[in-house]
């Protein structure tokens, strides 16, 4: 192929690709002047698992308005190994009970069917916790649901500035993306093929819990009485090399040392082992760990004294922690919202953050940073245990300019005041 050929070849993409999104924008306007015939709107909530749980606020907000016909409909994903989903849906019953928030059941226990959405609710806009296509049972998933509207929240800060991040079908497909702030609309306006003209900017949906007047100690008692400082280890699922980049977890090379570190720690500190939901599939999968290995090790962490074992919510949990160890991205940026410092272990960061975006990259330089066991002992002595937190004052400044919610109101508002001016309720 020559580069005339090429070129063309190039500009007939370009025109196919404005011509699917324009017919996207078409098909959402005829549904859009659908719901306004029908009378109230009639709205789905995705709920996969307790720490992808974005929407309890928008829930609360969208039940208590009249123009609005709102369900939650339990449904774990299917990347999981059996007996992890069975745990998710048992958590996210026992959130939704202590809420007395009401949903609709997926009773993976007994092998049911799941509950058929399209027929029994027929929902006009459906709220999805991943932007994946084949993350759920076909019942649920995505691809049966692109012809009405499809709505997102991030269930975790953006990081990564790729396809992966920004541009699936489902980014392109869904009717809704609603983003935490005005640069990351700016990323995605970049690298969607329809320009992100489905973005709106409402601010990260986390912020209304972290606004909360009030918080749970979660932490386990210890049996002599005296507090000790609290630090939250978070490892990341990524042990593997995926889809081209750099395994991102450190939990291979750090199970063991974190475990002597609290035991040597014991009459200084709490450790909460808070790994990602997917770790535990990994770690099953896994050819020198496996299930039988990786359940002691998680049982080790719930019965030791001073740690505890976390699966579920985590709002509570950060902020009522001293600091935080981890090698997730989205805690980059989230775990500011305690104003509490943070350890990011990566033994290849320059690598890492080529992929990220200038957003995310200011949220790195304002954390502390380790790659061995000797800077997480000094995180721990100094930073900790010392009160030695210089970067403080960085942490602040970078709160202040980014996380809160825009146009003063919350997150939930936001999304609410965007779902009435959109479909002309």
């Amino acid at each position: 192929m020559n580069w005339n050929d090429f070129v063309r070849k190039g500009k007939r993409w370009a025109y196919v690709r404005l011509y699917q999104s324009h017919a996207v924008v078409r098909s959402h306007r005829r549904y859009v002047q659908r719901v306004q015939e029908r009378g109230k709107t009639r709205v789905v909530i995705l709920a996969m698992s307790v720490p992808m749980w974005k929407y309890q606020h928008l829930y609360e907000i969208l039940a208590a308005d009249e123009r609005f016909d709102v369900n939650i409909v339990i449904s774990p994903t299917i990347a999981y190994e059996e007996e992890q989903r069975q745990q998710d849906v048992r958590a996210l019953r026992a959130y939704f009970e202590k809420r007395n928030t009401p949903y609709i059941d997926f009773d993976i226990e007994n092998g049911s069917a799941p509950f058929d959405i399209k027929t029994q609710l027929d929902p006009d806009i459906i709220f999805y916790p991943q932007p994946y296509e084949h993350l759920l049972v076909p019942e649920h998933d995505c691809l049966a649901f692109y012809d009405r509207l499809v709505c997102y929240y991030p269930y975790a800060f953006m990081s990564g500035e790729d396809k992966l991040t920004y541009n699936f079908h489902f980014h392109n497909l869904a009717w809704r993306l609603y983003y935490t702030n005005e640069e990351i609309r700016q990323v995605a306006q970049r690298l969607m093929r329809n320009g992100a003209v489905n973005v709106r900017v409402v601010g990260y949906p986390n912020a209304d819990d972290y606004a909360r007047a009030h918080f749970e100690d979660v932490w386990k008692p210890m049996a002599d009485g005296r507090p000790r400082k609290r630090i939250i280890w978070a490892p990341h699922f990524s042990i593997w090399n995926e889809f081209g980049r750099i395994a991102r977890s450190n939990f291979i090379w750090m199970a063991h040392f974190m475990l002597d570190l609290a035991q040597r720690y014991k009459e200084h500190i709490q450790i909460a082992f808070k790994p990602h939901p997917r770790l535990l599939t990994e770690l099953y999968r896994h050819s020198e760990w496996g299930r039988e290995r990786t359940d002691a090790y998680y049982k080790m962490w719930s019965e030791m004294d001073n740690t505890q074992l976390e699966t579920g919510e985590f709002i509570d949990l950060f902020m009522t922690s001293d600091a935080l160890i981890h090698d997730c991205a989205s805690f980059v940026v989230e775990y500011n919202y305690t104003h509490r410092p943070v350890l990011f272990m990566s033994r290849e960061l320059d690598v890492l953050l080529r992929g990220e975006t200038e957003f995310s990259q200011k949220a790195f330089r304002v954390l502390y940073h380790g790659k061995d066991e000797r800077e997480v002992l000094d995180f721990v002595d100094n930073v900790v245990l010392g009160g030695e937190d210089f970067m403080l004052p960085q942490r602040e400044a970078f709160y202040n300019q980014n996380l809160n919610p825009p146009h003063g109101t919350t997150v939930a508002q936001n999304t609410l005041n965007d779902l009435v001016k959109s479909l002309g309720l």
